[in-house]
């Protein structure tokens, strides 16, 4: 059970900061307080008998409970994360995740101001989820929306994101995709 919750938390704990950061336009900071403590939430479902077993779509469900996380009114955030007992030899075990700074490109940047400017809390959310290869049932599902409104809201995020980025440029000789 340690090694699976060691390999989840692995693959998803940046893609759920970037998650929040594309769909409620989260600074670093905050993404990273309330993707731990979704995370420590998951940590505790993984202890409770058959539960971690019958979360069918944990990559999903993992987003839906960082998204309440950050969602909270700002008297309920705790200034200090509780402490599970052996959380920290779980973190021990793990090499850094943040990335090199220098690894982040000039276009992402660009993508992620894009994405923060579009104003509907709904259409980001969907994006977000899209970006991170969800089907539209499954987004529909934790947004407890129709999945053609998950369409429709895509549909009106891309076009404000068209409009902000503007035609992209192709040096001669590059085929269009």
């Amino acid at each position: 059970m340690r090694e699976t919750f060691l390999d989840f938390y692995a693959d998803e704990y940046q893609q759920v900061v970037r998650f929040l950061m594309i769909a409620r336009g989260a600074a670093l900071h905050a993404a990273e307080d309330a993707a731990q403590e979704a995370f420590i939430e998951a940590w505790r479902t993984a202890h409770l008998p058959g539960d971690w077993e019958r979360i069918g779509n944990r990559r999903a469900w993992i987003r839906t409970i960082a998204l309440r996380r950050y969602n909270r009114p700002d008297g309920t955030r705790r200034r200090r994360p509780p402490t599970v007992p052996g959380v920290e030899e779980v973190l021990a075990d793990l090499p850094s995740l943040r990335p090199d700074p220098a690894d982040l490109a000039i276009g992402t940047m660009r993508v992620l101001q894009a994405l923060r400017a579009i104003e509907d809390d709904q259409a980001r959310a969907v994006m977000a989820f899209t970006l991170d290869g969800h089907s539209d049932r499954v987004i529909a599902a934790h947004m407890d929306i129709d999945p053609q409104r998950v369409r429709n809201l895509r549909a009106k995020a891309r076009t404000l994101l068209r409009r902000h980025l503007g035609p992209v440029r192709r040096q001669e000789g590059e085929a269009a995709r």
